[in-house]
């Protein structure tokens, strides 16, 4: 008997789940576009929807808090952070309130469905309506001009070609192969489904495309499996598709033999240490007693090196080993010619105020803001001594700095994913405040054909810091977090390749 009741009891219980989850919210992402279904719940008498399942589908989940049950995703370019149980939300680390409390159910975010849809309609999709007929939620109301891009393999090359909906001209197009077998394909004026099109590849000369939006261009960043001889581009006259040939010697039928020699190109094996300033030119900030901060980047970057060249094994280059003046242009130009494979600039930080304390990590701003310029003046500031400082205009030219920044793009997960694997050794292990992860307009993170972070290890201008910092076991303490966080960086990101 009381097995029937305890039998009774589940189905109740299993009764009552299945309308708490067995509902959707339908989107397409354009009205031509394949139909999506969002997992969707019955509370307190309206339907709400899942934040982690939107985010998933339709753009890209950064983080998952599961302590304070917080979720950070991108969407059309732009970052959006959600709380279990709070009516607050932010896009760009801005705040803004809703009328209800995000609700957590099981592992995931729940919103209502009509206040998500007023989100999205507020920044990411201006244009965002409901087909009524169709029963859908359409993001975009025009199609993209650029739907697919199809990949055709020769006997002595690989042809691209990028499906359009509008006419391009051969000026608005540019293409040319970066470090570390990557090849960049940028079209201005062009739109296209970013989910869609990102694609990976088992076979043939293409490993992945990963396509970036930016203001008014869209860039393809493609991996390749080797180096290509030669690239050539046109437009075709009568589809008015873009078409790509790429020039190389790549067999199919080579891959299993080479698939071993490819994956480890992609190993960690080169890092490259960055001491800031140096020299008579750049000694960088000066502290209240007169202590140089090129002095302790370079203690600091030095103790570092050991530690991975004797516990990881790794070759470690270095942008100076001696007080010497290196331009800054110059520095990621050491990392790409040493075929590097990690960039870690190390600074001190110091502000007019002697209360702020605390380290901080960097990795590139997407685009160059006023915010991010100002705080990447200090360390910057040395252009003003290089004999060549027009280099730095056209490098900071709004253009330019797109183009580069997408360059960097292809790293930004990682960039990110190292910067916080930083900050949390620091914090764990030298017991002092984590200022958090920061983007900036940082010269030196530029440049790198490879994940690039910059890392502030304290305030030379508040007594306590300088005072810990001026001390050789604290320096090998800082030397061993960093080594610690790129150990950690390193074991995961090896991982997820030989499993590729």
């Amino acid at each position: 008997m009381l097995k029937i009741k305890k039998h009774i009891l589940i189905l109740l219980l299993l009764c009552m789940l299945v309308p708490l989850f067995s509902q959707v919210v339908s989107f397409r992402l354009t009205a031509a576009s394949e139909s999506q279904n969002i997992f969707a719940s019955e509370l307190y008498g309206a339907k709400w929807m899942s934040l982690n399942h939107f985010f998933k589908i339709f753009g890209e989940i950064n983080l998952l808090n599961t302590e304070d049950w917080s979720l950070t995703a991108t969407l059309s370019g732009k970052k959006y952070k959600f709380f279990a149980n709070s009516a607050f939300y932010q896009i760009n680390g801005k705040w803004f309130h809703l009328p209800t409390a995000v609700e957590r159910l099981s592992y995931g975010l729940y919103i209502p469905e009509r206040e998500f849809i007023r989100v999205l309609a507020l920044d990411a999709y201006p244009d965002l309506h409901y087909d009524v007929a169709d029963g859908h939620y359409i993001l975009v109301s025009s199609d993209f001009s650029i739907s697919a891009v199809n990949i055709k393999e020769m006997k002595n090359g690989t042809v691209l070609r990028i499906k359009t909906t509008k006419a391009f001209r051969k000026e608005h197009c540019r293409v040319w192969q970066g470090n570390n077998q990557y090849l960049y394909i940028s079209i201005y004026s062009a739109t296209a489904d970013m989910n869609g099109l990102a694609k990976k590849y088992n076979d043939g000369v293409i490993r992945e495309i990963i396509p970036v939006m930016a203001k008014d261009m869209l860039q393809f960043n493609i991996k390749l499996r080797m180096k290509i001889d030669g690239i050539d581009y046109y437009i075709d006259q009568e589809s008015g598709d873009i078409v790509i040939s790429l020039r190389h010697s790549y067999q199919k039928s080579q891959t299993p033999l080479n698939e071993t020699e490819i994956k480890n190109r992609w190993l960690i094996d080169t890092i490259v240490i960055d001491p800031g300033h140096g020299g008579k030119k750049s000694p960088g900030s000066i502290a209240p007693d007169g202590t140089l901060e090129k002095d302790i980047t370079l203690d600091v970057s030095l103790r570092l090196g050991r530690l991975l060249e004797e516990k990881l094994g790794v070759n470690v280059v270095y942008t100076r080993t001696k007080d010497v003046f290196v331009p800054l242009y110059q520095r990621p130009k050491i990392a790409n010619e040493a075929s590097g494979k990690l960039f870690v600039s190390v600074h001190c930080n110091s502000v007019d105020s002697s209360k702020p304390y605390g380290t901080e990590t960097f990795l590139l701003a997407a685009r160059s803001t006023e915010k991010s310029i100002e705080i990447a003046a200090r360390e910057n500031k040395v252009i003003e001594l290089e004999e060549d400082k027009e280099r730095y205009e056209k490098l900071l030219s709004p253009e330019q700095y797109i183009l580069s920044t997408m360059a960097q793009s292809v790293y930004m997960k990682e960039s990110e994913d190292l910067a916080q694997a930083v900050e949390s050794k620091f914090k764990s292990r030298l017991g002092t405040k984590s200022r958090g992860v920061k983007q900036a307009s940082f010269i030196v993170l530029i440049g790198p054909a490879m994940p690039a972070i910059l890392t502030e290890i304290g305030f030379i201008s508040n007594w306590t810091e300088l005072g810990k910092l001026k001390k050789d076991s604290y320096r090998q303490e800082i030397a061993y977090s960093l080594y610690l966080a790129i150990s950690e960086f390193k074991e995961n990101y090896e991982k997820e390749i030989k499993e590729n």
